[in-house]
């Protein structure tokens, strides 16, 4: 079983230089290839243009100051988007090719099975020793479980640096009676965000409802400034920090949330929503999108699995409002 860790970066300015000119030059890779391959009829394997990078690291030298695996990611993630075009192109797509990324779109660092350590201080900020970069402080405040196969450096609209820790645990054994099983129906909505079938109401958070003011206000700044000045750019990122308040907010609720019914039953069923079609129509698609059914669906499956519990998703078309 896979399973993801996200954890807060505490870089210095001088540590920020560093992770940007690695960010940069793993993006130049990105477009020097694609370039390369835009002007081919077939794709060569990964491993054929993986051979490429010690030539061109010859020519290139500022190359030789990132990590070999992770120019080797960036190949990865190109070869992918690549295959997955092929892959809709088959299935009679009408699809474009990929376009190059600009300053500021490119926005990973991947570490791949090595070149990357983690060191326990006695402090509230550890030590994350990345080859090519040194440490950089990060705050682990979960431990974590299962085997390290990798790391990803990301950096978000706000401007802040995460590390996502990927890991293979061993799934555990379900010891369950099944004779005692405790089961639970969630009805999922826009008034209560859930009602279940041992009468529990819990209330809708409204995020967004609660934000929207100031939403509106920093958006309305940011339309006011010239685009591209410094002004322009620090609201810019004052605006993404709210949003970002807003996300973290409503992550918060959903983790809080599918935790305390994976952990107090056995077995959990609700609807299998639609949640594309729902937020065509013009009727509360906005609390739709806010209410994030399908992050808590998705919470819900792979915590269970990770704690035996069983999620049993059914067609909405034959539930009522009194469904749970």
């Amino acid at each position: 079983m896979n399973r993801s860790y996200k954890y807060r970066l505490y870089p210095s300015e001088q540590d920020k230089e560093e992770l940007e000119k690695h960010l940069d030059l793993c993006r130049q890779v990105y477009n020097h290839f694609l370039e390369e391959l835009n002007e081919t009829e077939e794709i060569p394997s990964r491993y054929e243009l993986q051979k490429q990078l010690p030539e061109l690291k010859n020519e290139w030298e500022e190359l030789q100051q990132v990590h070999s695996k992770v120019l080797q990611m960036v190949l990865k993630q190109l070869y992918d988007n690549l295959k997955s075009l092929s892959e809709q192109k088959k299935n009679g797509y009408k699809i474009g090719k990929l376009r190059y990324k600009g300053e500021g779109w490119y926005k990973t660092i991947e570490y791949n099975q090595s070149g990357f350590k983690l060191k326990k201080t006695e402090n509230r900020l550890d030590r994350l020793k990345l080859s090519k970069i040194e440490e950089v402080p990060i705050r682990l405040h979960r431990e974590i479980e299962g085997e390290v196969k990798g790391v990803i450096l990301k950096r978000d609209s706000a401007g802040d640096w995460y590390a996502i820790f990927q890991t293979e645990q061993k799934p555990e054994t379900d010891t369950t009676d099944s004779e005692n099983l405790e089961a639970v129906g969630i009805d999922l909505g826009i008034q209560k965000f859930i009602v279940d079938s041992d009468s529990n109401r819990i209330e809708h958070p409204k995020n967004v409802e609660k934000a929207e003011q100031r939403l509106k206000k920093e958006q309305k700044n940011l339309s006011r400034k010239e685009k591209g000045s410094n002004n322009y750019e620090k609201q810019k990122k004052r605006v993404a920090k709210l949003h970002k308040r807003v996300k973290n907010r409503r992550m918060d609720f959903l983790h809080k949330l599918s935790n305390a019914y994976v952990r107090n039953y056995d077995k959990i069923v609700l609807e299998d929503l639609n949640i594309f079609s729902m937020v065509q129509g013009e009727m509360n698609s906005k609390n739709t999108l806010d209410s994030s059914w399908r992050t808590f669906i998705q919470l819900l499956l792979y915590k269970a699995e990770n704690a035996g519990t069983e999620v049993v998703l059914v067609d909405p078309k034959d539930t009522n409002k009194e469904c749970s």
